[in-house]
């Protein structure tokens, strides 16, 4: 005869139900918490404002090259799809 012992879940229900931080589920798991992350390394203090200057500048011009490829891009479509149609009034009738 089986057993009628209830399943345990796989998760807690906090005690409090609210809008709080801790509300919600918690997932239970034999891991323990994870470790702070480690800090993020500051730029170097080697560099100098001409070299730092000249990285602004590189970023600059790339974002100015991506947003004239984007507009350009954009800008063709309706173009070739005149284009399309007044080639398409143009065909001669084939009656």
């Amino acid at each position: 005869m089986p057993s009628k012992k209830k399943p345990r879940p796989l998760f807690e229900v906090p005690v409090e139900i609210g809008a709080g931080r801790e509300s919600g589920w918690v997932y239970r798991s034999g891991a323990s918490a994870p470790a702070a992350p480690a800090p993020v390394p500051r730029a170097k203090a080697g560099r100098s404002v001409g070299s730092e200057s000249a990285h602004t500048l590189a970023l600059a011009i790339a974002t100015l090259a991506q947003t004239f490829v984007v507009v350009v891009s954009i800008a063709v479509i309706p173009m070739t799809m005149g284009i399309q149609a007044i080639r398409a009034f143009a065909k001669p009738a084939d009656r």
